[in-house]
């Protein structure tokens, strides 16, 4: 055991290691311990080492006049008095405190800061000679005779530890003297001057009053050019009870949210335990509580269900132990009757008491509270204070704002804001004293002295109304005082007291588990009402069904469904964050990774919006087929199925067949004098001809394309004949027909279905992420909501399908082009032109339309007088819109293929459909087979999620520190 002495005097700070024997303390030449100070020459204290700690008392030569205070107080007697640990002695200007130093316990003949538990149990006692040294003893300071030989014993019972006193002095657990009792996690015991805490497997020795203190200096806060927090500095010692008091708007709130860290200073420093506040690392193990004015608990969930997701993010417990710490804290809450019941069903004071459990699960070393009894009853105030008063018997440090003053008895000290400064600090007593004394008129002495504290917020009030006094004045007042000495105590030196090995780390939930626990916990709050999940997947029906309706082409109903997906996606998540943002700061506070709070929102939003959207397209292609479904010869398209499905081999095989020869140009060459080049014959693969394909597949094979509207797609795409533009086959120079030969099935399947799919997921990942940003920036759900319209709008005009990419402005494609909705709609053209040969095109027309293949057309009936007249025209391609998108070259845009067409009466003109335009990069027949615009489209899509993230990390730390 070891007693330090920190003595300040005018000659600075100096640290003595007080001896056992006798030791005097003065400025006389005799002393041992040597302080500068001026009025008096000779020994005034002298220590010596007792039984158990060191006794001080006042030396015979001491002269009458000398001021001793021990605890701020005199002492009753110049005879011995003990010393405790961290107690303060004052002698003039001279300022004291005492250090207490036991031994680090000692295991198997080792330092042990950290004791494993072992099945066969483990004894804690004072180091004596009689007691044998082994693995499942912890010997303790020997020179501590108020420590017992056997002093604790914890025992493993089943998958549980019991601790018990075998001493007749008994045992103190959690502030309460007990025989017997269960551990749970967190809970701390106490043997002499040791306090030990149970982790789950292990003992370890805690310091609380290193990692309880708080340290405040020069804090400041301004917003704009005010002021609200001015130079605020304090010390708060481990295991006090403060109470912020202080009028509405004077800036308590603000000094609590820079002292925890939510809301950090503009300038100034504090450190909890020693430790600054941007090292959240070391502060997320000493442990910080926050519970803000707000309810920080999700009001979906049950009691027990919110409570048991914070133990399960913040401790790595076994589930055992877990449910036995949630069971404590219900208990010692008065919440076990309650543990049923959704949040949403509690009273305001009952909902508080759940903010404080799920708090009190990591058992912090400082708990800071804002306004904890707001919106209570005064027998509930009375109550909630009581409670937390009672936290402190642990050594927890506890800080909160409360207007609640008839308990202001309670606290330790109450700490007074005015005007962002602080202008007192000490007892309720002390503060009525200080500002009767600082009123100084006959009245306000006869209505300060004895009267509740409300009687200061009145004066305090009156002044600013007459400008009596400003804050800055009772600033000067109040460190004028007697009182302001004891603002900032000392805190005990980490050098002094912390262990000289460092401890393991708590054990911490990993960043996928972290995850996952999110996410969970969101999905809990969603089905918490089953209506909640009725209509989020009745929108996507219902949308589905009458998109399918109302739109009769297929590209039409596809943008609509990229539409859709990103207002589902936008719409779950612009509510997401700022709902719940004092849930954000509390979690915050204690640890919780800004990263994995992101990523949880947007894995599980995206899953959600996803699925939507999945149904969603599903529905419309279902709808489409309903009610605008096209006749089609079954067995002719069986047969072309089943064509398709014939292998390569076998094609190569018709190449000897007799073929006409026939003169003119071959495919793919401009008659106008635009060459393409002649495609070269691809050398037969070694690949025998398979039996027919069954009837199953090929009719499997039609129902799958006609459902997906992919029939052109898979059909075009196969192995053809190369022809010639007069309908004959092209020839190579062995006289043999050549053959193109194609894409895989498998592969045209992959391709288009996966385009569709990746469009959808775009839509879905962009959206939630942008919902999510927009989340971040606006302060309050109705923002949120009026601005989900401003961003979708523009995602329906610049998507590429209500103003098609040729009919806008060079300036307008440009902008259009980094719009969200516009790359996912290339991806789903993309998917929709992917292998289908190019349609012939109209040619009277300023923006090319591409007509539908197989020159089908469309019939028109209308009636003049009573003969009925009809017209056939060609049909438009369904995929007219994707065909421009993808295939017109804007700044071409109207240059026609000038074909001339003669009748027999020698009339000429320009043929109405052609089969290539000087604007169109295509000619008909060409299958498109890139995907370079889809993967262009990706990177802009993963470009928005990028700058989507950045912006929702940009806005949670404004919202995190209030700017």
């Amino acid at each position: 055991m070891k007693g330090i002495l920190r003595i300040t005097d005018a000659a600075g700070e100096h640290i003595y290691e007080l001896p056992k024997e006798r030791t005097t303390l003065g400025n006389g030449p005799s002393d041992q311990l040597q302080i500068k100070t001026k009025g008096y020459c000779q020994s005034v204290l002298s220590f010596e080492f007792s039984r158990t700690s060191w006794n001080v008392s006042i030396a015979p030569e001491a002269e009458p006049q000398i001021t001793i205070l021990i605890n701020s107080a005199r002492p009753r007697t110049p005879d011995e008095t003990l010393l405790n640990h961290l107690d303060t002695v004052q002698l003039g200007s001279v300022a004291m405190q005492f250090f207490r130093v036991l031994d680090e316990p000692m295991c198997n003949g080792a330092v042990c800061h950290e004791l494993p538990l072992r099945p066969e149990g483990l004894t804690f006692g004072r180091k004596h000679e009689s007691e044998p040294s082994g693995p499942n003893r912890a010997e303790l300071d020997g020179e501590d005779a108020g420590i017992s030989r056997r002093a604790a014993v914890i025992e493993r019972e089943g998958a549980d530890y019991f601790l018990s006193s075998p001493s007749q002095r008994g045992l103190e657990l959690n502030g309460v003297e007990i025989q017997r009792e269960k551990l749970v996690f967190g809970d701390r015991f106490r043997i002499g001057g040791y306090i030990f805490e149970f982790t789950g497997s292990t003992v370890r020795r805690i310091l609380p009053e290193l990692a309880g203190s708080v340290e405040a200096r020069g804090l400041t806060v301004v917003r704009g050019t005010h002021k609200i927090l001015d130079d605020v500095s304090i010390n708060i010692a481990a295991g006090e009870f403060i109470g912020v008091l202080g009028r509405s708007g004077q800036g308590k709130s603000t000094f609590l949210n820079a002292l925890c860290g939510v809301s950090p200073a503009s300038s100034g420093e504090v450190r909890i335990g020693g430790v600054p506040l941007a090292d959240r690392e070391k502060l997320r193990e000493l442990g910080i509580g926050y519970v803000p004015q707000d309810d920080i608990v999700h009001k979906e969930l049950t009691v027990r269900d919110a409570i048991n997701y914070s133990a399960r993010l913040r401790l790595k417990l076994p589930k055992h132990q877990r449910n036995a710490l949630v069971d404590r804290v219900l208990e010692q809450l008065d919440l076990s009757k309650h543990a049923a019941k959704k949040v949403s069903q509690l009273s305001g004071g009952q909902r508080k008491r759940v903010s404080i459990a799920i708090e009190l699960l990591a058992k912090p070393s400082v708990l800071f509270l804002d306004e904890p009894s707001s919106g209570l009853d005064p027998a509930m105030e009375a109550e909630l204070m009581t409670l937390l008063q009672s936290l402190t018997l642990t050594k927890l440090t506890v800080v909160c704002t409360t207007h609640v003053l008839h308990k202001a008895f309670i606290f330790d000290r109450v700490v007074w804001i005015e005007g962002g400064r602080l202008i007192f600090a000490g007892t309720s007593d002390e503060a009525r004293l200080h500002f009767r004394t600082a009123e100084g008129s006959a009245t306000a002495t006869a209505t300060l002295e004895h009267s509740p504290l409300e009687k200061i917020y009145t004066a305090l009030q009156e002044n600013e109304k007459t400008r009596t006094r400003t804050a800055q004045d009772w600033e000067s007042l109040y460190q004028t005082s007697a009182y302001y000495p004891n603002l900032c105590p000392p805190i005990p030196p980490t050098q002094l007291l912390a262990p000289s090995k460092s401890r393991t780390p708590k054990p911490r939930v990993g960043a996928l588990k972290t995850l996952m626990l999110l996410a969970a916990r969101q999905w809990s709050i969603l089905r918490s009402d089953i209506l909640n999940i009725a209509f989020l997947f009745a929108q996507p029906l219902l949308i589905g069904l009458l998109v399918g309706w109302v739109a009769e082409e297929s590209a039409l109903r596809m943008f609509l469904c990229v539409v859709a997906t990103m207002w589902f996606g936008c719409s779950n998540g612009a509510q997401q964050i700022v709902s719940e943002m004092a849930i954000f700061r509390r979690e915050r506070v204690c640890g919780q990774s800004m990263n994995a709070y992101i990523l949880s929102k947007l894995g599980f939003l995206s899953v959600i919006s996803l699925i939507q959207g999945i149904l969603l397209l599903a529905t419309t292609l279902a709808a489409g087929h309903l009610f605008h479904g096209e006749k089609s010869d079954a067995e002719d398209l069986k047969k072309r199925f089943a064509e398709r499905l014939k292998p390569y081999a076998a094609l190569i095989a018709e190449r000897d067949k007799p073929a006409e020869e026939f003169g003119g140009l071959v495919e793919g060459e401009d008659p106008l004098g635009d060459p393409a080049p002649k495609p070269a014959a691809p050398p037969a693969p070694a690949i025998p001809a398979d039996a027919p394909p069954s009837p199953g597949k090929v009719n499997a094979l039609v129902k799958v394309c006609e459902f997906f509207q992919i029939t052109d797609n898979v059909l075009d795409s196969g192995p053809r004949e190369l022809l010639r533009l007069d309908g004959s086959r092209a020839m190579d120079s062995a006289g043999k027909v050549v053959i193109l030969p194609g894409m895989s099935l498998f592969s045209v399947l992959l391709t288009t279905l996966g385009l569709r799919l990746l469009a959808i997921v775009g839509a879905t990942l962009v959206s939630v992420a942008i919902g999510l940003a927009i989340s971040s920036l606006v302060k309050n759900t109705t923002q949120a909501v009026l601005w989900v319209p401003l961003v979708l709008i523009p995602q329906i005009l610049f998507g590429g399908i209500v103003v098609a990419v040729p009919d806008m402005s060079k300036s307008v494609r440009n902008f259009s082009r980094i719009m969200p909705s516009f790359s996912a709609q290339r991806i789903m053209d993309v998917g929709s032109v992917f292998g289908v040969n190019t349609p012939k095109l109209s040619n009277r027309t300023k923006t090319p339309v591409f007509l539908s293949a197989l020159g089908k057309t469309e019939d028109v009936e209308w009636k003049e007088g009573d003969e009925t007249r009809s017209q056939s025209y060609d049909k438009i391609s369904p995929i007219n819109a994707p065909w421009q998108n993808l295939t017109v070259n804007p700044d071409r845009l109207g240059q026609h293929k000038f074909a001339l067409e003669v009748d027999d009466d020698e009339n000429s003109g320009y043929r109405d459909s052609v089969e290539g335009r000087r604007d169109v990069i295509l000619r008909k027949g060409t299958p498109y087979r890139s995907l370079a615009e889809a993967q262009t489209a990706g990177v802009t899509l993963g470009s928005w999620m990028a700058l989507c993230y950045a912006v929702m990390l940009l806005g949670l730390i404004g919202k995190q520190t209030g700017r």
